[in-house]
């Protein structure tokens, strides 16, 4: 391959990587909201600080909302969801602003299956650029060159079930990103199917773990953080 060719090649590899990391950090922040109530929902909604709001279909309904990218609240227990809706049609009418209502059909709003997250990262317009990012993603590994770090079955279950499977080929495939376009050398032995799928249980698993341990708490502080820089 020609030197321009590797150098447009790295340079879409980083621009994809740069897409999906933003899109999981947006969705990791809407995973772990903080706990709210009708009442303060209702609130910033007639002070127009409502953003994005997703409804969970259940019984009783459950409400996540946001005030930001960054700051995410979540109602349980939604007795009266009807009246919620209307009054957020309502209230956006009269604020000339339309949040984005998004209805996952879910029975765990706090652990989504994956790898619908690039579909529906809370951020209007996101689920069409982090989505087509990961799609061209699992394409580029469906059609280049046989990967370095596994064959196509052990990528193929660390993109389904492993849930971070694009972005670790991006930053690994077809030579680690940091090298560049220098040569690297290749891997004795690389993963096939079956340590694939093991390896993308253990991911799965260990990201269960993180999220039981309080890493809630810990992206809770960022998103303070990050809501101070002006």
């Amino acid at each position: 391959m020609r030197v321009p060719f590797r150098i447009a090649a790295l340079w879409i590899r980083v621009v994809l990587l740069v897409i999906l990391l933003w899109g999981a950090f947006l969705t990791v922040l809407s995973i772990f909201p903080r706990e709210s109530t009708v009442a303060e929902f209702q609130t910033a909604l007639r002070a127009d600080q409502v953003t994005y709001v997703i409804f969970f279909k259940g019984d009783p309904v459950r409400l996540r909302w946001s005030t930001g990218p960054w700051l995410w609240y979540d109602v349980d227990r939604v007795t009266d969801a009807a009246r919620v809706r209307r009054e957020l049609v309502r209230e956006s009418e009269a604020a000339d602003q339309h949040p984005l209502v998004i209805w996952r059909w879910t029975s765990n709003q706090n652990n989504p299956r994956y790898p619908t997250w690039p579909f529906q990262v809370p951020f209007p317009g996101a689920p069409w650029i982090v989505g087509g990012a990961w799609l061209a993603t699992l394409l580029t590994m469906l059609g280049a060159g046989q990967p370095r770090w596994g064959n196509r079955w052990a990528w193929f279950w660390l993109f389904w079930v492993g849930e971070v499977g694009a972005i670790l080929f991006l930053l690994l495939e077809p030579r680690s990103l940091w090298y560049g376009l220098e040569p690297q050398k290749p891997i004795l032995s690389p993963m096939r199917g079956g340590r694939g799928c093991v390896l993308s249980i253990c991911l799965s698993l260990v990201g269960a773990g993180l999220a039981a341990t309080g890493i809630s708490r810990a992206i809770q502080a960022l998103a303070d953080l990050l809501a101070t820089i002006p």
